[in-house]
């Protein structure tokens, strides 16, 4: 959205590019002493209200140990059966858009299996695989709000680039025929810069899984409630001095970002080989 902004050439269009790229600049250690003040609980973000006459908030922004979205992997049958019940209605939907006549097959058998799991799924068996829970701690909330700040610029530099390098007559050509700036985003713009788009998720996905520097400034070894990989890898292995499970989890973290980087790069290369 902020590289479309920049896109249409609005006012100041040069201050505000190097005011979003600005974060980009900074360490991920700067950053987190930034954002462990703003976010800590007598300061900077909870204060806010009180410059309006209200009360100020009593939210934890880094050490809550409240979590949300709680999943137990004994019920993983249930939860894969949610999600196929998702998937299969997500189907139909789409197939109904298209006038198919299968449409409502799938969105009925979509509606079967959540009804199912619904009304049976205390009778499904439990998969023993271990018994604790994992939810979304809310102490992620303010991590996510600094990441956020400092990468936003980087995706939208990626995003700016690849509409820069949009012909102005393809544009033109879609605004005489009709086209709105809307549309012309939608249907044209951002399909044509795909590979950019497949490349942020790549990079951004790589990066969310090895960060450390970040969640360490703000959080410290103490208040490490997020549960992220990373983090508990450290503490595990430098704390806990357990050096067998932080290699474990180590490898782990290697092999997930294999799978985003391995089949990103093998689509990089045959496609320079068919262009060759």
């Amino acid at each position: 959205m902020i590289a479309i902004l920049l896109d249409n050439k609005p006012k100041a269009e040069g201050f505000f590019r190097t005011v979003f790229l600005y974060p980009m600049s900074l360490s991920f250690i700067v950053t987190g002493t930034i954002w462990r003040w703003l976010l800590s609980p007598n300061g900077g973000v909870n204060v806010l209200p009180t410059y309006v006459g209200a009360e100020p908030l009593k939210f934890r922004w880094l050490s809550s140990t409240q979590s949300i979205l709680q999943f137990d992997w004994q019920n993983i049958l249930a939860f894969a059966l949610n999600v196929a019940s998702v998937l299969l209605i997500a189907i139909g939907l789409w197939l109904l858009g298209r006038r198919s006549k299968h449409a409502i097959k799938w969105m009925l058998a979509g509606i079967a299996i959540g009804v199912g799991v619904y009304l049976f799924g205390d009778m499904l068996p439990q998969a023993l695989i271990m018994e604790e829970k994992h939810g979304f701690n809310l102490a992620t909330t303010g991590i996510i709000l600094a990441t956020i700040w400092q990468y936003s610029g980087y995706t939208m530099a990626l995003y700016l680039a690849g509409f820069t390098g949009i012909s102005q007559d393809l544009r033109d050509a879609a605004m005489l025929d009709g086209a709105s700036t809307f549309n012309y985003y939608r249907h044209i713009a951002i399909p044509l810069i795909q590979p950019i788009t497949i490349s942020a998720i790549i990079i951004l996905s790589h990066i969310s899984l090895k960060m450390f520097d970040l969640i360490f400034a703000m959080t410290g070894p103490d208040n490490g409630q997020t549960g992220h990989p990373a983090l508990n890898m450290y503490l595990t292995t430098f704390r806990a001095n357990d050096f067998a499970r932080g290699a474990a989890i180590a490898m782990l973290l290697f092999f997930l970002a294999a799978l985003f980087i391995i089949p990103y790069l093998i689509s990089s290369y045959r496609n320079k080989d068919e262009i060759e």
